[in-house]
């Protein structure tokens, strides 16, 4: 690009922000006069640190109620959602807590 004075602009965007974006990134601009043989470099790295959204977490009981006889079953389940925007590998730890502790 050929400018006469005054300033440029170059971005870098992104939408959406993905986890797996997360990292260093560098600009680098390297000004040229060819006329006096001129190349002037300078550069600028900003470190980009992406959040991890918090998953949603659901409990859910088979029957629906929490009460039932002794000597019935009951199904209890735990489902974690992570947001799509997560695109990086998580690893998940389930632990079942009960009145005599895990």
């Amino acid at each position: 690009r050929t400018v006469s004075g005054g300033n440029t602009t170059l971005n870098l965007t992104f939408n959406p922000l993905l986890t797996s974006h997360g990292g260093q990134y560098t600009c680098v601009a390297t000004i040229s006069i060819p006329q006096l043989s001129l190349n002037v470099t300078n550069s600028l790295a900003v470190t980009v640190s992406v959040q991890i959204p918090v998953p949603s977490a659901n409990i859910s009981f088979v029957p629906l109620s929490s009460s039932v006889y002794s000597g019935n079953s009951i199904h209890i389940s735990c489902v974690f959602t992570i947001p799509s925007v997560v695109d990086t590998p998580v690893m998940f730890r389930y632990l079942w807590i009960g009145p005599q502790g895990p």
